[in-house]
């Protein structure tokens, strides 16, 4: 039980920024994982957005499992619609993590926080997504790695915006 208090102790300080930073990327890594299993569960069995080079293709078939292919346009329309699931999922994830173990809550009304971090999201959300797609249609990238691409240029976005404008510095 002295483990877990202490941990829980260190996870609770928010006021060095070394320290916030990695508490807001193990945080984030939570978040990261409900993202990207709501995402690869979705894009195998629900919205087919797998090609046949993609590594988490190439880990499934090397499961026994079978990926259904489909046509670039249908890839493209169904990472879109898998990504908004991905997106609130993950950012209601992060943001109860945030709050309780990364940032200070203040700057704003409780409200006005929960609307700007939101809209921070869908903003950076909509840009990521877009660049994705972009990077499977026009570039002729994998999912898995337009997917990694956006994904770590979103961590660093959205640890600036979230720290400067929505949370007490």
């Amino acid at each position: 039980m002295g483990l877990l208090t202490n941990i829980h102790d260190f996870l609770s300080r928010k006021e060095c920024p070394y320290t916030q930073f990695a508490k807001y990327v193990l945080c984030g890594g939570i978040s990261v994982v409900v993202d990207a299993g709501i995402f690869y569960l979705l894009a195998w069995l629900a919205f087919p957005c797998l090609q046949a080079g993609d590594p988490a293709t190439k880990l499934l078939e090397l499961l026994g499992f079978s990926v259904r292919q489909a046509s670039p346009e249908t890839i493209v329309r169904n990472y879109w619609i898998i990504k908004a699931f991905c997106f609130f999922a993950s950012n209601i994830t992060v943001y109860i993590l945030n709050v309780l173990y990364v940032f200070e809550a203040g700057r704003h009304r409780r409200h006005h926080e929960v609307l700007l971090f939101f809209s921070i999201s869908l903003f950076i959300f909509l840009g990521g997504t877009w660049l994705g797609a972009l990077l499977i249609k026009q570039a002729g990238w994998q999912t898995t790695y337009a997917y990694l691409f956006v994904l770590v240029l979103g961590v660093v976005t959205n640890y600036a915006l979230r720290k400067f404008l929505v949370f007490k510095r």
